[in-house]
């Protein structure tokens, strides 16, 4: 069957986070929240916050949602501290971080989904959340120009599960009207992006512009270099 839709990751795939000059990060931003509301030094407030992402990444692993909302809880209570004001406000610096910051958009990512969408073929994007939640994802891309050329976008902090659980590509998909086997997804994780699509029985696309998978996950389909591969990779057959 040949392809009628491509999934996109996020993340990695389409946008990355964008370091300032001085080298300052997002992280950063985050580190000095902590600090500022939980009232602890830099250097504690930095050892809390990792552990708070740590606690995040075990439940994303286990296919549970945690966030940003997640993550400020774990602070404050690791903090001694209480209060839903305070869990409001450490969560917002945590999701408004990346926007505040700012990213890049990947090379070549704008490029290739206009050529998917000149060949007829209908797009989405499935995107896991960590501290960004979908409504900053969304006003991300829409400022790179990117949103409207995703007709559908699952995030997992709106569907309830992340990848590779299979109802975040079956919500984009089904939203598309489109079956698995006619479907291709793009993403650059092995254990989400491209296990998460092989089991529900779509082509795989592993991208390793930005940052390149070497895990013992099951490999994609096709690897590329550049989003400016894809338009051909598919007009070839090969996923």
């Amino acid at each position: 069957m040949s392809v009628q839709a491509v999934t996109f990751d996020c993340w990695g795939t389409l946008i990355y986070d964008r370091p300032e000059k001085d080298g300052t990060t997002s992280l950063d931003l985050r580190v000095a929240a902590v600090a500022r509301i939980c009232d602890v030094d830099a250097e504690r407030a930095r050892a809390l916050l990792s552990d708070a992402w740590t606690h995040h990444f075990e439940r994303w692993r286990a296919l549970e949602s945690f966030g940003s909302p997640g993550m400020a809880r774990f602070c404050l209570d690791a903090a001694g501290l209480d209060g839903d004001e305070r869990q409001e406000e450490l969560t917002r610096a945590f999701e408004e971080a990346s926007d505040a910051f700012g990213v890049d958009v990947v090379e070549g990512a704008p490029e290739a989904i206009e050529s998917v969408r000149r060949a007829g073929r209908r797009t989405a994007l499935v995107c896991d959340t960590g501290f960004s939640p979908g409504r900053i994802v969304r006003r991300i891309l829409k400022d790179k120009g990117l949103l409207d050329l995703l007709e559908v976008q699952a995030f997992s902090d709106e569907v309830g599960v992340p990848k590779p659980h299979e109802k975040m590509f079956r919500h984009a998909l089904e939203s598309l009207g489109v079956a698995p086997e006619a479907a291709v997804h793009v993403g650059d994780l092995k254990r989400t992006d491209i296990a998460g699509a092989r089991a529900l029985g779509m082509g795989s696309v592993r991208f390793k512009g930005i940052y390149d998978d070497e895990s013992d996950g099951p490999e994609a389909d096709v690897v590329i270099d550049s989003m400016l591969e894809l338009p051909r990779t598919l007009d070839d057959g090969s996923p």
